[in-house]
């Protein structure tokens, strides 16, 4: 049997700042990386890390963070080439979705108006989270455009009032409504784990975010632009496990 110690891999899981340096050590031999996106996939008994990097990964350092035998069968990562994916995306397509993000606006107080170096003024807005799941909902929506699919419309499933025959609704063409819901919400706040000037970790640098599990079905509109955001990820908290955009083939 490995070797398995449940603190550090509970560490890993229990806070994204551990989780994200030790996604970075897959990639931090190379001298250019890019950016690498990963997301903790929903599992009851075991959840899976999906990682996307832009170089070719070696998860040696996290199977021995996470405390497995790096040798052992199921301490083994499965990497597959993703160019494969992107190189057959058209416009067309069809595709459920999982993207796991951060639904932001930008609110303009008046405080942050003002002069930029140019003279202009400045309208740039404090970035506030979306926390209603009304408002979650119409931010992903709004994302097709900048990157590239459009969502799917699903029929809205009708709830009856009492003594109303659901027969004599037949002939009543179903409400339409995009196909996209949420699938989880979370609250994450963590330290960073900044250094004083005696370099002893101290208490600042804490960082909250509110990151939403989103599953629905879209068209391709722009190979592109869905390439760009399958790679580069969409919206904030990327470092922390948010932006990841996931494909599957939609059923027929």
């Amino acid at each position: 049997m490995p070797r398995r110690r449940q603190g550090p891999r509970s560490a890993l899981m229990a806070s994204p700042q551990a989780m994200h340096a030790a996604v970075l050590s897959g990639t931090n031999y190379h001298p250019d990386p890019g950016r690498s996106l990963w997301r903790l996939e929903p599992n009851q008994h075991r959840p899976h890390l999906l990682v996307v990097t832009q170089v070719e990964p070696d998860w040696t350092a996290l199977v021995e963070q996470a405390g497995w035998a790096v040798k052992a069968p199921e301490a083994q990562p499965a990497v597959a080439d993703y160019k494969v994916l992107l190189d057959r995306l058209r416009a067309g397509q069809r595709y459920r979705f999982r993207l796991s993000a951060v639904p932001m606006r930008s609110v303009i107080t008046p405080e942050r108006r003002g002069r930029n170096e140019e003279g202009r003024f400045s309208h740039r807005g404090r970035r506030t989270p979306l926390r209603a799941p009304i408002e979650q909902l119409d931010w992903v929506r709004g994302q097709g455009a900048r990157h590239g699919f459009m969502l799917r419309d699903a029929p809205v499933p009708q709830t009856l009032a009492p003594g109303i025959d659901p027969l004599s609704l037949a002939e009543e063409p179903a409400a339409m409504a995009p196909d996209v819901q949420i699938v989880r919400r979370d609250v994450a706040n963590f330290g960073k784990g900044t250094k004083d000037r005696n370099g002893e970790t101290n208490g600042r640098g804490r960082v909250t975010i509110c990151p939403v599990l989103f599953e629905g079905t879209m068209t391709v509109t722009d190979p592109a632009a869905l390439t760009r955001a399958l790679l580069e990820g969409i919206g904030s908290g990327k470092a922390y496990g948010a932006g990841l955009l996931t494909l599957a083939r939609a059923e027929a």
